[in-house]
């Protein structure tokens, strides 16, 4: 089995190397691994040392030198385009993740062998907060209701109006997560699954599927939901897949209103675009 794991590093290289670790760690038999990294305008010293993972690791990796910031999702697509290009044809899966995620099984790659890919084309691991210790997976179990799409509007209407949902949205996960067993669930078919580890299996872009990078910062969950509705190819939430997610380890970098900024302009691409056509 052939895998592609594709991840975007921007400034500091450690997630990177420790996602990385991690990867190494896994128990691969007779599994063929590349791993895609975008590194996103990184200064001299942090891209030398990207480059400096490749010696002695028993992963093969391709470096992918960006310029400009191309963000997570448009990079991870540009490289997948240029892995393909190099290698001719789609490897069985293709993993994009963000680079702060590191496997909390060693069996995780065992697991996924065994996952008839045609059936399953698009995966969602259960994905651990670090930090939190909440699930982040299942992104969503259905489309996006009318009181959904009403949220998500007066969420995008100002900056610190938002900061009061997001505080208002922890509180009210915890409370869930801590009163609700059915986050306990098996592999089971849902809308979307969370853009910080998604499995493609090659039958998605065999059916046509791709990945729309149109946008910059969070747009992927409900992008990769509609076109996989388009190409007829289901969504799963596998939670025999495990990963452990550091959150937001890039992106806390950047101010946050032009994180807001930025998600505004991606959601009302996604909306227009998807969901209020």
């Amino acid at each position: 089995m052939h895998i592609w794991l594709i991840t975007v590093n921007y400034g500091d290289p450690a997630p990177t190397a420790s996602l990385l670790e991690s990867l190494q760690a896994c128990q691969k038999n007779t599994l063929t691994i590349k791993m895609g990294i975008a590194d996103n305008a990184s200064q001299s010293t942090n891209y030398n040392k990207l480059n400096k993972l490749k010696t002695g690791s028993d992963i093969e990796i391709e470096l992918f030198p960006f310029a400009i910031n191309q963000f997570y999702w448009p990079a991870a697509n540009q490289v997948i385009n240029k892995m393909l290009t190099i290698h001719g044809s789609y490897p069985d899966w293709i993993m994009v993740c963000n680079n702060d995620i590191t496997f909390q099984d060693s069996n995780f790659f065992k697991n996924l062998e065994k996952i008839d890919l045609r059936k399953y084309p698009i995966l969602g691991p259960e994905i651990i907060g670090e930090k939190t210790r909440l699930p982040l997976n299942p992104f969503m179990l259905e489309p996006m209701s009318s009181i959904k799409k009403f949220y998500w509007k007066i969420f995008y209407v100002s900056f610190s109006f938002s900061r009061l949902l997001l505080v208002i949205k922890k509180i009210r996960d915890r409370l869930l997560y801590n009163n609700n067993q059915s986050k306990n669930l098996g592999p089971v078919p849902v809308y979307a699954v969370h853009g910080a580890g998604i499995l493609f299996s090659k039958y998605f872009f065999e059916q046509g599927g791709w990945l729309d990078d149109n946008f910059s910062l969070y747009g992927e969950e409900l992008t990769v939901a509609e076109i996989a509705k388009q190409v007829d190819c289901p969504v799963t939430f596998n939670p025999e897949l495990k990963l452990i997610h550091q959150e937001h380890t890039s992106t806390q970098k950047m101010d946050k209103r032009s994180i807001f900024n930025k998600a505004r302009e991606s959601h009302r691409y996604v909306m227009s675009k998807y969901i209020d056509k």
